[in-house]
């Protein structure tokens, strides 16, 4: 900037006579994101440890996630922002969901709409819900109007939703339509419970959702699976290669997915539920996130199942991708794939804390049913 000053400087010195150069091609600032990292209250945590049984998680404590925590863990990777995802759809999960369940989802829902407003520039807020609750729109409305959150997080697992299900998949139209309508992106854990899970499931979500959703603008998380790389998550992301290959009113820029939990190391591996990955595995998956675009695709480290700088180590380790590659899917940016502009909205603190009516105890645990 002194350089191009100086030469400014110079010429008007001279009585130069045409305009100066235009820099508005000068280098534009790389953004490092992590897409995919989970905020939680301290009684968020506190119900997670009841559901566990154990107050870790590969390794790190399950307590409250604050802004704090989140924003030290992304200047030790030296990334510049994340998308921060609530976990309220867990307190709609009927195993568990207490006599007040819909204040306790709004309750978590505020706690990260506050945490993102005093980090605006740096933590994207992506609220949750049980998408199969009847309050389901009327708290995506809420997130959106009055919290100012820009992004909605399902879990279709912990929601217990299963497209097959003709009742289920209609609800998800309708919710996914509502969500385009308002320019919502939807971030997607498509993975659920039912072990026959796969093709089919892609089949329908490409077919059934997606194609008949203008507008949608979706991040399907773990490219499709549930973390590691199984089966069905290579049925659903072969699937949706195919899909996108063979139907070209499908649009791409729409769309992308994210690499978190894939690559699974001995420190997060989970007997009997989650296998580490191995070296042919890596190299499916290399394939795969080349096969569908590394365009398409952006880092996550799903924490706590990994703090991001482990596994950016992981990624650089394990998968058999070039520098470039990797430099890319760090870098991608998704703000006019998914929110239509470069500037995101986000939560204004006054404004938000006078909208919530100071008072609300967000220490005080939920009205979860944990003892039966």
């Amino acid at each position: 900037m002194a350089l191009v000053i100086a030469m400014l400087t110079a010429l008007a010195a001279c009585n130069y006579a045409e305009e100066p150069v235009n820099n508005s091609k000068a280098e534009e600032k790389i953004i490092y994101t992590d897409y995919h990292m989970h905020i939680q209250s301290k009684p968020m945590a506190d119900v997670l440890i009841a559901i566990t049984g154990s107050d870790t998680f590969s390794g790190n404590q399950l307590e409250e996630f604050s802004a704090e925590t989140i924003i030290a863990l992304l200047d030790e990777a030296g990334l510049d922002r994340a998308f921060i995802l609530s976990e309220a759809y867990i307190l709609g999960n009927d195993l568990i969901a207490g006599p007040d369940e819909y204040n306790d989802v709004k309750k978590e829902n505020n706690y990260l709409a506050i945490q993102c407003a005093r980090y605006p520039e740096r933590l994207i807020g992506f609220f949750g819900v049980n998408p199969l609750k009847e309050y389901a729109i009327e708290e995506v409305d809420r997130c959106y109007d009055e919290l100012k959150l820009p992004g909605f997080k399902l879990h279709f697992a912990n929601s217990n939703v299963d497209l097959n299900n003709p009742e289920h998949l209609a609800k998800i139209q309708e919710l996914f339509a509502h969500c385009a309508e308002k320019g919502i992106p939807v971030l997607l854990h498509f993975r659920n419970d039912n072990p026959e899970f796969g093709k089919k499931d892609a089949e329908i979500l490409i077919n059934e959702v997606i194609a008949k959703t203008p507008g949608l603008k979706l991040q399907i998380v773990h490219l499709g699976g549930p973390g590691g790389f199984d089966n069905a998550t290579e049925e659903v992301i072969s699937t949706f290669i195919e899909g996108y290959e063979k139907n070209k009113s499908l649009d791409k820029s729409n769309i992308v997915s994210d690499i978190s939990g894939v690559v699974v190391t001995e420190n997060e591996k989970i007997e009997g539920i989650l296998d580490s990955t191995t070296e042919e595995q890596h190299k499916r998956i290399a394939d795969y996130i080349r096969a569908w675009g590394i365009e398409n695709t952006v880092f996550g480290s799903d924490w706590p199942y990994s703090t991001p700088a482990s596994y950016i180590n992981n990624i650089k380790r394990l998968l058999p991708l070039n520098e470039d590659e990797i430099e890319k899917i760090l870098s991608n940016d998704t703000s006019i794939r998914l929110f239509g502009s470069s500037e995101i909205r986000h939560p204004d603190l006054e404004e938000l804390l006078e909208t919530l009516k100071e008072g609300i105890d967000y220490n005080a645990p939920f009205s979860v049913k944990l003892d039966e």
